[in-house]
């Protein structure tokens, strides 16, 4: 079975048997993606209390879905969660709320961080972080 079939491209977008697409008609070049904010739209939490938050940031630390982003995640939260005001934790959430690969490119540095991400300060502790780990084999800390 051809990709095109699998993925019901076919005449629709145009795609040739060498899986390149060319644009529907009328179109001159690729259509522009309008600007998203700074990550995903999450349902309002109700009030939680400032444990109950630190309880949840851990969990979501530790369970990204990508070992990469879980390692980098789990080790600065078990060295720096216990300490961070209530502030860096609002800003923190705000930051999970990213798509996992961007959020392990920029602490990295391998691209450029929005302004809204790089001027948080828990952002700049997680870079200091990503920093430091060097070329040590990392593990999961335990809960």
């Amino acid at each position: 079975m051809r990709v095109q079939q699998l993925f019901g491209l076919g005449a629709r977008y145009g795609v040739h048997r060498t899986a390149r697409v060319q644009f529907p008609r009328g179109l001159a070049s690729a259509p522009t993606i309008p600007a998203t904010p700074i990550g995903l739209q999450r349902k309002q939490r109700a009030p939680e209390d400032t444990h109950t938050m630190r309880r949840r940031l851990l969990y979501q630390m530790r369970k990204r879905g990508i070992l990469e982003t879980d390692l980098l995640l789990s080790t600065f939260a078990s060295q720096h969660l216990p300490t961070l005001s209530r502030d860096e934790m609002s800003d923190l959430d705000v930051l999970l709320s990213n798509i996992d690969w961007d959020i392990f490119y920029w602490a990295t540095n391998k691209t450029q961080a929005p302004k809204e991400v790089s001027d948080m300060p828990v952002f700049q502790k997680l870079k200091e972080h990503a920093a430091k780990r060097g070329s040590t084999i990392v593990r999961m800390p335990d809960l």
